[in-house]
């Protein structure tokens, strides 16, 4: 019984997403479609603000510059626990897609 408790607990912890965090990233324009992929999510967006849930603890430049690629210039980038800097906005915005 307890075997059975201590197996389902694990497969409950592999198949949940260790970091999951609910992100939020702004743009300088609408963002034309209400669903995009970007950093391999769906992201839910309405108007300059879009919402997903990222596999990971904190907001980065790497993740910005992917965004940027799929929806243009990202003006933040940010979760509960972290937010890009106005410099690291910056070096996002080369990688906007044009």
């Amino acid at each position: 019984m307890l075997r059975s408790a201590l197996l389902g607990a694990a497969a409950l912890a592999l198949t949940a997403p260790a970091f999951a965090a609910n992100f939020v990233f702004e743009t300088a324009e609408p963002v034309a479609e209400k669903h995009i992929i970007a950093e391999s999510i769906v992201w839910t967006c309405e108007g300059t603000t879009c919402v997903g849930d990222l596999d990971r603890k904190k907001a980065s430049v790497r993740i910005c510059k992917k965004i940027a690629k799929e929806v243009g210039v990202v003006t933040a980038l940010r979760n509960e626990s972290s937010e890009l800097t106005a410099d690291e906005i910056e070096s996002c915005k080369s990688s906007a897609k044009s």
